[in-house]
């Protein structure tokens, strides 16, 4: 799949039956079927593809339209809520991209709305958002106390009729960390969405909330759809001129090595110019070896190597995520919690069997 968004042209020339194949469960399993299709359109190169790849694209892309249009929808439903506040709510990610209509947001998936408030107005958000039919559900009373406490966000709120889900962010990374990010350039460089309450990242702020999503973190299931985000954002901020901006944002937001080891991995993968200019330049910090390696070892190893860069990038992702401390309790105090959860269940069964 990598090949593919890397040079879909040559990709098209060379690829047999069975890399199709391939290539097409790759897709639907990061949920890129759509996102396909839309390229190939885009670069004009849909009639060069087999037949039954175009329905495949084609009938992702449908349904990306109509999750596109429910998301427009929903929107429009906070509308009232946002427009009477009196702090900024600035949409992140998806529903970023697709507000500003950016090329990474063709064919894209929603699973959730991504929404940043400032964290003296988490509370007051939530509880209004419970007063428009949303509420928290499925979480233990420990998991709960972990996204008050120590994370970024509240924890997921889903609508009790629509099945809208979403995050509610006051800050982009744990708090719980004891790295120190800076968030209000985010605020301060965000642009209203016309007609609406609700405002845009600039693009160097999405890009670099999607480098410190990847590189500060433990996740790997989404790797390659994450990775190929990341390329298509920073052609984004190369076209809109703000390569210097978002080098100079990086600093002040401390985040200098998310972002140097994003370009070195989009440089080496995707050959991306803009990544490449980047890491000519005095501005940026040199890219982590070793974390690079890691990376680059789960995209393009398999058996043994990927798996042991998986496990060391999982231990690195906690590390940064939580101070030792914290990282030291939740080790202990979140397997605790489940037996004794299970043990409660257990009882409770034995006594209603009674």
């Amino acid at each position: 799949m990598l090949d593919f968004f890397a040079d879909p042209e040559r990709f098209i020339q060379h690829a047999s039956a069975a890399q199709w194949t391939q290539f097409l469960q790759q897709a639907r399993q990061h949920g890129l079927s759509a996102r396909f299709y839309y390229l190939l359109q885009r670069k004009g190169l849909l009639a060069q593809v087999p037949q039954q790849v175009q329905q495949h694209g084609l009938s992702a892309a449908r349904y990306a339209e109509k999750q596109q249009q429910a998301l427009f929808s929903e929107l429009q439903q906070l509308e009232p809520l946002f427009a009477a506040a009196e702090y900024p709510c600035v949409l992140l990610k998806g529903a970023a991209y697709r507000c500003r209509a950016l090329p990474v947001s063709y064919g894209r998936l929603f699973a959730d709305i991504d929404m940043l408030v400032p964290a003296a107005q988490l509370r007051l958000t939530r509880d209004k958002l419970f007063f428009y039919g949303f509420q928290e559900v499925g979480l233990s009373d420990y998991d709960r106390a972990y996204y008050l406490n120590w994370s970024h966000q509240n924890p997921p709120l889903q609508h009790y009729q629509r099945g809208t889900v979403i995050d509610l962010h006051h800050h982009i990374y744990p708090t719980a960390s004891a790295r120190k990010i800076d968030i209000s350039p985010i605020f301060s460089h965000a642009e209203a969405m016309p007609g609406s309450a609700f405002k845009l990242p600039k693009s160097a702020h999405l890009f670099i909330h999607a480098a410190v999503h990847m590189f500060y973190q433990e996740e790997t299931h989404k790797l390659q759809k994450d990775l190929i985000d990341l390329n298509d954002l920073l052609l984004q901020v190369q076209q809109e001129q703000q390569l210097d901006f978002m080098l100079q944002q990086a600093t002040l937001m401390t985040v200098q090595s998310a972002v140097a080891n994003a370009c070195q991995i989009l440089a080496e993968v995707f050959a991306n110019p803009a990544a490449q200019h980047c890491r000519g330049s005095m501005r940026l910090s040199k890219a982590q070896p070793l974390v690079c390696y890691l990376l680059l070892s789960m995209l393009r190893g398999d058996g043994i190597r990927a798996w042991l860069a998986q496990q060391l990038w999982f231990v690195r992702g906690h590390k940064l995520k939580m101070r030792w401390q914290v990282l030291l309790y939740h080790t202990l105090a979140k397997p605790a919690a489940a037996i004794q959860q299970w043990l409660r269940r257990t009882l409770h069964s034995d006594i209603k069997r009674r």
